[in-house]
């Protein structure tokens, strides 16, 4: 292919279809046509002025025509529904597909009172877009530091705090998890003492079975609820005592419960709090400043920046937001940002490039479960290289997906239960398209 070109407008001869084409662009407009060789012969020759070269290539056969001028919707119109075919050189297509995605991300964001979106490497800086409120009834905005829940990508955290612990020698995960408790063991059905391992559990094979409808409901202002009250059942936040039902490794059984068990295990074996754990061996160390566990104490110091959750029908949750006391499950608050920074340095890790984890340590979470290949160790394994790890609750919904072999991280965070999954509500997609709109 042969080409020419100047400011606002490009033309090419394709030698082998004996085709000319031409593009022209202008503040946000973009216009392709079909030209004929008499006019592909004078661009270039005899421009009077700056817009000679377009007004002759206007002469031609209009393919395609777009417009992004800032102060409209972007919109394209196809005149020919073979213009790439002709003229697959040219920017027309990216544009339509750009211009596509534009408008089912805007349909998707107008579902949510308001979103934070963040896309990154390991190598290099982040790119952010925040959108909507994060509090409707008071007219106040998503911004940069805005904190969202990140429900279960809590556990994703928890697995990488265990794993710290190992590296440190303080557990070992193939050990039986009731080694590293005293104050409360986790047994099977008939009252003996279980055998599940802690490497069980941060997979979800260890046979702990979640009430359908735990986990949820505490308000603000409600009574506290013990981490162990929840292990035995004994509150309206959770009453099934958490206990292995299923032999180990027989079964996958998604379990808030199960990480329950491993708050009260790394509280144990650190004689600390397992926010204070978290916050030393992770936030500190990565020097991150809007994340947090949410206990009473965090609440009130990061309250201020932590987004009004709504319902399914788009009514503020009471109080706010919920109260979430199985930490290590779902209790974790954070920006996008935030939770980026820590898939940042886990994929450094994986490359031997991290002072957070070893080498060996990232691989091993990402090691396919045995008879659950889809599962790691606080992560899921999507294929194509990518990892998962997703959340919802009743104020939120959230996602993010790693790349290990391109090394790309992306974050979406939502303030409203949509009442559908990731899949159906639009975040997953938002993860997926983030280089068209961030």
């Amino acid at each position: 292919m042969e080409f020419k070109k100047d400011i606002g407008w490009k033309a090419c001869y394709d030698e082998e279809r004996n085709l000319y084409t031409a593009a022209t662009s202008w503040r946000g407009s973009y216009h392709l046509y079909e030209i004929d060789k008499e006019i592909y012969d004078k661009l270039g020759t005899e421009e009077e002025d700056g817009h000679y070269a377009q007004k002759l290539i206007m002469k031609g056969r209009l393919l395609f025509e777009s417009d992004d001028d800032y102060y409209t919707m972007p919109y394209y119109h196809v005149r020919d529904e073979n213009y790439h075919e002709l003229a697959p050189w040219s920017g027309a297509k990216w544009i339509a597909e750009k211009t596509d995605v534009m408008y089912k991300r805007d349909g998707i964001v107008n579902e949510f009172p308001g979103l934070y979106l963040c896309f990154g490497t390991s190598k290099k800086g982040d790119t952010k877009k925040v959108y909507g409120y994060f509090d409707k009834e008071n007219n106040l905005s998503v911004n940069l530091d805005t904190m969202f829940p990140a429900c279960s990508i809590s556990k994703f955290v928890t697995a990488i705090c265990v794993m710290k612990m190992q590296e440190l020698k303080l557990i070992d995960i193939d050990d039986n998890v009731n080694k590293y408790l005293s104050q409360w063991k986790l047994l099977t059905m008939d009252g003996n003492e279980s055998d599940a391992s802690i490497r069980s559990i941060l997979s979800h094979t260890a046979g702990i079975i979640d009430d359908e409808n735990g986990f949820s409901g505490l308000r603000l202002g409600d009574p506290e609820v013990s981490l162990l009250d929840i292990l035995e059942g004994k509150t309206k936040y959770n009453n099934r005592p958490a206990r292995a039902e299923k032999p180990q490794g027989t079964a996958f059984e998604y379990s808030d419960a199960g990480y329950c068990v491993l708050q009260l295990m790394i509280q144990e074996v650190t004689g600390k709090a397992f926010e204070d754990v978290v916050k030393e061996m992770i936030f500190d160390t990565l020097e991150l400043k809007n994340i947090c566990f949410a206990t009473p104490k965090n609440i009130e110091i990061f309250n201020t920046r932590m987004a009004t959750g709504y319902d399914e029908d788009g009514k503020p949750i009471p109080g706010r937001f919920p109260v979430v006391p199985d930490l290590a499950a779902s209790g974790l608050w954070s920006t996008a940002e935030d939770l980026l920074v820590i898939a940042a340095e886990f994929l450094k890790a994986l490359k031997g490039d991290s002072t957070l984890l070893q080498k060996e340590t990232a691989l091993e979470m990402i090691k396919p479960v045995e008879n659950f290949t889809w599962t790691g160790l606080g992560i899921f394994l999507n294929g194509d290289n990518t990892l998962v790890t997703k959340g919802w609750g009743e104020n939120g919904q959230c996602m993010m997906k790693l790349n290990t072999q391109k090394e790309e991280i992306s974050v979406a965070m939502a303030n409203k239960n949509p009442g559908v999954d990731q899949t159906e509500s639009g975040i997953e997609w938002l993860v997926d398209c983030y280089t068209y709109f961030i």
